[in-house]
């Protein structure tokens, strides 16, 4: 089992978890029943639940998830890795959290006002995280539960370090151009999402196929 040393990180999990929390129980009274619980691709809220559950959801997401990452690591076959990247690990853990909590703030601040446009917020805020993971993603070693996870990957070391490399500067600067594209008039569309996502997604895969047909481990 690994061991578990609190960091600045875990603090600010704590911290923001709460306060996000605070802010949704605060405002409890003023909110409608049904909160948005999910946003489209096209920015627009898609699906409602009540507001208990949502504000228990991402608060669960938000505050205690991040700390279950933490544990989850040691029923992973490949799980003495994460000594090598622990402060990334640490960070996505933190991006998770930051995500999380931020959903739970835009979902409360739709409800009080429904002309917040929580759409675009949640789309750069996808962005952020994308671009945050992706600076930490050459730090990452082979795992069997964050990364770019494929058979080429997984079945050499090197193979996962050079797709990582290569990904990660994908990953900052489609995060850092969806975001940017969520307050550009007319440049955020369904297309504009999916096709960022599709090339973040798909490129490392193919990159990874590719030089694994001449990688050595």
């Amino acid at each position: 089992m690994a061991n578990f040393k609190w960091k600045w990180q875990d603090t600010l999990i704590v911290m923001l978890g709460l306060l996000s929390l605070g802010y949704a129980l605060v405002n409890y009274g003023k909110l409608p029943d049904q909160l948005p619980s999910h946003i489209g691709i096209t920015g627009k809220v898609d699906q409602y639940w009540s507001k208990g559950s949502v504000v228990g959801l991402f608060s669960f997401l938000g505050l205690i998830f991040p700390f279950a990452m933490q544990f989850i690591r040691n029923f992973d076959p490949k799980s003495e890795n994460y000594n090598k990247f622990q402060g990334a690990y640490k960070m996505v853990r933190l991006a998770v959290a930051v995500v999380c909590d931020g959903a739970l703030v835009l979902s409360v601040n739709h409800g009080l006002n429904e002309q917040f446009a929580a759409g675009k917020w949640a789309t750069a805020g996808l962005g952020l995280m994308l671009a945050v993971i992706g600076n930490f993603m050459p730090q990452i070693r082979d795992n069997y539960f964050i990364g770019i996870r494929t058979p080429w990957t997984l079945a050499n070391p090197v193979v996962w370090q050079r797709t990582h490399r290569f990904s990660g500067k994908i990953w900052v600067a489609g995060g850092v151009l969806l975001a940017l594209a969520a307050f550009m008039p007319g440049a955020l569309s369904p297309g504009t999402v999916i096709a960022a996502l599709i090339i973040i997604a798909l490129v490392p895969v193919v990159y990874s196929w590719m030089i694994s047909r001449g990688a050595k481990a």
